[in-house]
């Protein structure tokens, strides 16, 4: 059986679906979108870029701009088809990260904003990674942090323990945050011959007009998030909603607005 089966299929039917993939896009994608700049300021110099899990082509986009040659590559149709939308000059390849379409040595860098946590082998992607890159080329990747600093997270995953059914469970699943933990994603990238060279956190937030709005950008915006949201019995995903909107209310009340902090990793490696 392939790695994490379960997971594989959440992923490949969340984001194959027009209405998380359009979720994501017009209310997830915000908060992803404020590491855009350190991705890009992270580069070295002009070169080919692959773009890896390049969604909606937002990064796609910002590299080109930014003078790069650049192709964007992911496994789902449906992103792509905003990606293509978005640029359509640009180039976009359907592609799955653990078998990339691209030969050895192919690029001088390659970018994985917010996307290397949704693939099953993520070893196997990362090998991948290598392969395609110049020998001292750049890898720059994006990953989210985990509920031990993620406020949003605290609240959000804290919310399902405390109100979710013990019945609803995820699919058995790589460690979703372990590329924020600097030490543990040292390790794993060395082990795909990728030297860890920087990590820093970056603070990406979303600015809600309302506490409801976080509960619904989880259910509607992410393959995960909606998972553990529609599994639930009626009564508890309204106890799991209620319990957001609260602590959204009381923790993160800026003016009139309520911003929900959620931090980000950047990590930067090394072809060797």
């Amino acid at each position: 059986m392939a790695a994490f089966a379960g997971f594989a299929e959440l992923e490949t039917n969340g984001w194959s679906n027009d209405a998380i993939s359009s979720g994501y896009v017009n209310m997830f994608a915000p908060a992803s979108d404020m590491a855009i700049p350190f991705i890009v300021s992270a580069i070295a110099e002009a070169g080919r870029v692959l773009d890896l899990c390049c969604g909606q082509g937002n990064v796609t986009e910002a590299l080109t701009r930014a003078g790069h040659d650049v192709i964007g590559a992911d496994f789902s149709a449906q992103m792509l088809s905003f990606a293509r939308e978005r640029l359509p000059r640009g180039t976009f390849v359907e592609a799955d990260a653990q078998d990339l379409p691209f030969a050895d040595s192919e690029f001088d860098v390659v970018v994985c904003s917010f996307g290397l946590m949704h693939v099953p082998d993520q070893p196997k992607a990362l090998r991948e990674v290598r392969r395609v890159l110049k020998s001292g080329g750049q890898f720059v990747m994006t990953s989210w942090c985990g509920p031990d600093v993620s406020p949003v997270f605290q609240v959000f995953y804290g919310s399902v323990q405390e109100h979710g059914s013990p019945a609803v469970q995820m699919p058995e699943s790589p460690n979703f945050h372990q590329y924020a933990n600097e030490e543990l994603a040292r390790t794993l990238l060395a082990d795909a011959q990728l030297e860890l060279v920087g990590c820093d956190q970056l603070e990406c937030s979303w600015l809600l007009d309302r506490p409801e709005h976080l509960a619904e950008i989880f259910q509607k915006g992410a393959p995960r998030g909606g998972y553990l949201l529609s599994q639930q019995p009626e009564a508890n995903r309204v106890a799991i909603k209620d319990a957001v909107a609260r602590k959204v209310a009381e923790r993160f009340a800026e003016g009139e607005a309520w911003r929900a902090p959620i931090p980000a990793s950047l990590v930067i490696a090394r072809a060797v």
